[in-house]
């Protein structure tokens, strides 16, 4: 992609990136940079981080690692002061990171749904709370919140060689609940010229998927296949651009098909 593409350029933006090593994160921190903004991939992992950034900075790309735990407020403040230090703006919000709780949905204690909604709900918003002030003094801002086709329908367990172990009950009300969160951003930051929108996606090809599940999720879809790394690459530069700028408190459903059933 062009750095200099007209409407689809970030040249001179800076995006935050939550999750940024992980599936769909690092795709987009490598779309968002091809495009020419500035990225600040965060990740709780530093050496994680910083493997991925050298991945990319080797490609010519402009990609910075931050350490960044979203369920510590101390975190949160120090990251924004540091990304503000070192980079003067932030443009871009999109919260992708999620934390996952390896235990199954009938054996999860309060303490299980507690940890899971410190970092995938709490901190999510006290993060986008923070940046927010950022961008009420810049006197503008651009948040993408990263949800689901969970977020929109039911679980298909159809899909899963073992369906009771494959339930989730955290990650639905999760991500839906980003998108009305999206809604609610938009209604009340678009006085400060802050734009809020979703990017809803379905499950993405990645090494050491059952290759029976990847079976059975594409016969599940219109499409036929699972989602490849390039297929956000451009909804999500679309969204962080200026071609969206008339866009607010939507909700972008990339899934292959899997919701128009």
């Amino acid at each position: 992609m062009n750095k200099d593409s007209g409407i689809f350029s970030l040249k001179d933006k800076v995006i935050i990136v939550t999750g940024g090593t992980g599936r769909y994160g690092y795709h987009f921190c490598e779309a968002l940079a091809e495009a020419g903004g500035t990225v600040i991939l965060t990740s709780r992992d530093k050496k994680r981080a910083e493997k991925k950034v050298e991945a990319l900075t080797e490609k010519g790309l402009k990609v910075f690692g931050y350490s960044l735990d979203l369920s510590q407020d101390d975190s949160i403040d120090e990251f924004v002061a540091k990304v503000i230090r070192e980079h003067k703006k932030i443009n871009v919000l999109i919260n992708n990171a999620r934390v996952i709780v390896p235990v199954p949905h009938y054996k999860m204690t309060r303490e299980n749904f507690e940890e899971s909604f410190a970092t995938n709900i709490i901190g999510l918003m006290m993060l986008t709370r923070r940046v927010v002030e950022e961008m009420k003094k810049a006197g503008k801002g651009n948040i993408i919140n990263i949800s689901s086709i969970y977020g929109i329908v039911g679980q298909n367990l159809s899909i899963y060689a073992d369906p009771e172990e494959n339930i989730s009950l955290d990650y639905p009300i999760q991500k839906g609940g980003m998108i009305t969160y999206t809604k609610q951003l938009a209604t009340v930051l678009g006085q400060h010229n802050i734009r809020a929108n979703c990017l809803s996606l379905g499950g993405i090809e990645a090494p050491g998927l059952d290759p029976d599940f990847v079976e059975r999720y594409s016969k599940r879809l219109p499409l036929g296949r699972m989602t490849k790394g390039e297929d956000v690459f451009g909804p999500i530069v679309f969204l962080a651009s200026d071609s969206s700028a008339y866009m607010t408190g939507a909700n972008l459903v990339v899934d292959g098909g899997w919701t128009a059933w």
